[in-house]
């Protein structure tokens, strides 16, 4: 599919409906996966899709339409859903499209997969970690290939066209001993078609997450609680910011009033040691956007800088209805600057706590207190990894744990997707059964 000349015809039809303004996001892409299931690779496959997304707007309503067929008929009929749909919707002041700034074209990847290279990464790995790590059995494992383009056009001359390809890497795994078994683990990442050559057992936490699966076969369960240190890993952190990021940041709770920092820009809301940003532009990152969902190019910002809130995380409509600027992106893309402590140091500091590398429990409260299950996770006592835990909960309050961060390691990890030290945090509630 031609994604510029369909958004072009479907603003044709945008403005032959009648409506003030509009847009489109178009995307085709095509996906190559090699899976091993069952002790086998099973399948390899090649996915096409297409599609857009169609929004406009008549006297300050909005109607939105979204199709995977894109022909001329297809198109006409959408849109005059999504027109019928804003008839009957609620006007709304803020709601606009993306005035133009800039037209911009971004290119990166390949468009056609490697296959002989990540059949042979994904055999290597399976060989390795037979050897290495004989304890552990995979659900599923997949490597793959990603090419997609899309083009985002508006009614204010607004076209933003990107083409890029990926590879992928993902498994789900235990560890097995005789009839007993782990709980399931997982880990997954990005990287470029330039960088084919590391294995993927070296990639993001993939080793360390595979050795510390083989140690959570017998898992010990704690009794009563007590408050302790805990290391939130870089497999895990990602939930915590994102937490932060739509509890106190976001549109939902911005427009909604119920953000605790709502007033709190250019203020301090965490430790000194926390300098969050979100960096799109970084080459770095390979599964980053470079064009945001409401149509403008995605910059770099800084989040909170050393404990400083430097931005929101608003789209065009969120600023219009808080009265707030527009964040330079509202992605995740997560990237926290390294500490100066050693994770050997942290986990020697700590007398009784938890290394954390996985949460399950239900969305913090507006005012951020969470509570759920530490999964995958290790008891440290007096300075040392004790043992592998099962049914311990941890409980506190996401700006609180911020702010109360006492170290970050010097060792960062990337999995493509974020660049992430090991945080420690004092105070958290930790119980057993």
């Amino acid at each position: 599919m031609d994604c510029r000349k369909t958004a072009e015809e479907i603003l044709n039809a945008i403005r032959a409906a009648g409506a003030d303004m509009g847009e489109c996001s178009v995307a085709a892409g095509n996906t190559t996966e090699i899976y091993y299931e069952s002790g086998k690779i099973s399948m390899v496959r090649s996915v096409i899709s297409h599609g857009a997304s169609i929004k406009v707007i008549k006297d300050q309503k909005k109607g939105s339409v979204t199709i995977n067929t894109c022909d001329s008929e297809a198109i006409r009929t959408a849109v005059a859903d999504a027109m019928s749909a804003a008839e009957h919707a609620p006007a709304d002041e803020a709601e606009g499209i993306a005035e133009l700034i800039e037209n911009k074209s971004f290119a990166s990847g390949k468009k056609e997969p490697d296959r002989e290279k990540l059949y042979g990464l994904m055999r290597e790995f399976l060989d390795t970690v037979k050897v290495e790590y004989p304890k552990i059995s995979f659900d599923s494992v997949s490597v793959g290939h990603s090419y997609r383009e899309s083009v985002y056009a508006n009614t204010n001359g607004v076209c933003l066209e990107t083409a890029e390809g990926e590879n992928s890497f993902s498994a789900m795994f235990m560890a097995k001993e005789g009839e007993i078994t782990s709980s399931f683990n997982s880990c997954g990442i990005v990287f470029s078609d330039d960088d084919m050559d590391t294995p993927l057992l070296e990639r993001g936490m993939t080793r360390s997450l595979l050795a510390e699966t083989e140690q959570q076969v017998t898992p010990e369960t704690l009794t009563g609680k007590f408050e302790g240190d805990v290391i939130i890993t870089p497999a895990c952190l990602p939930d915590i910011l994102y937490y932060a990021q739509s509890n106190f940041l976001a549109d939902g709770c911005m427009i909604e009033g119920t953000s605790i920092w709502k007033d709190a820009l250019e203020t301090k809301v965490a430790s000194d040691l926390l300098t969050w940003k979100s960096l799109p532009e970084s080459d770095e990152l390979v599964g980053s956007s470079k064009v945001s969902g409401d149509g403008y190019v995605a910059r770099d910002m800084a989040i909170i800088e050393n404990g400083v809130l430097k931005n929101f995380c608003l789209s065009r409509y969120g600023a219009a209805k808080t009265g707030k600027t527009r964040s330079a992106n509202t992605q995740m893309c997560y990237v926290v600057d390294a500490g100066e402590t050693k994770l050997a140091d942290m986990i020697a500091s700590v007398k009784n706590g938890l290394l954390l590398n996985r949460f399950s429990g239900g969305s913090p409260g507006a005012n951020g207190d969470f509570s759920g299950v530490a999964k995958n996770s290790f008891l440290i006592k007096d300075g040392k990894i004790a043992c592998s835990v099962s049914e311990t909960m941890i409980s506190g309050n996401i700006a609180a744990l911020l702010k109360n961060i006492s170290a970050v390691s010097a060792e960062r990890v990337t999995d493509g997707a974020t660049i992430l030290p090991w945080v420690q945090v004092p105070g958290i509630t930790i119980s057993g059964k």
